[in-house]
């Protein structure tokens, strides 16, 4: 994926250029480009930092998950605990293909003429943080699952406390 992205990306840069031939000066084209530049690098580093939270999420789930099958082999009532793990589980899924569409998207500043440069490249800033807003809300989403899960977790007593029984020494 990362390297049809980067197909895109080389594909998109030139076809920019080919359009900036519209402009005559020289700064505005640098300066276009520039930012161009930015956005791209910018999607980047959010799709890596997502990619990072959603891992530390499921890290986190695990963790959860190990706790609450531990008091169930101890006896404990975990129903409650199972149903918000899957969700939070659901929500991390949902949360993992939005960054994986958001690390395939590609942002192509549409030129129409010189005057209109600042709105043209206003516009694709806009869709960029628009795209970004959206990824952020379903991230959180995933966290608000994970911390209820371990919120119910919690709610069982002493389960911090239980030993796993351990297996028979004469096996």
């Amino acid at each position: 994926k990362k390297a049809a992205a980067k197909d895109r990306i080389e594909a998109k840069r030139q076809e920019l250029k080919d359009r900036l031939l519209k402009v005559k000066d020289e700064r505005k084209k640098q300066a276009v480009e520039r930012v161009d530049r930015g956005l791209e690098e910018l999607n980047a580093r959010q799709v890596k930092h997502f990619s990072e939270v959603l891992e530390k999420l499921d890290r986190v789930l695990n963790n959860i998950s190990g706790r609450a099958d531990k008091a169930a082999a101890n006896g404990r009532d975990i129903t409650g605990v199972g149903a918000v793990v899957t969700e939070a589980k659901n929500a991390i899924a949902a949360a993992r293909s939005a960054v994986e569409a958001k690390a395939g998207k590609t942002y192509v500043v549409t030129i129409s003429e010189e005057a209109m440069l600042r709105q043209d490249v206003g516009k694709t800033r806009e869709a960029l943080h628009t795209d970004l807003v959206k990824v952020r809300e379903t991230i959180r989403a995933a966290h608000d699952a994970v911390r209820k899960a371990a919120v119910t977790l919690a709610q069982i007593p002493r389960v911090d406390e239980l030993e796993i029984a351990p297996a028979s020494i004469n096996q």
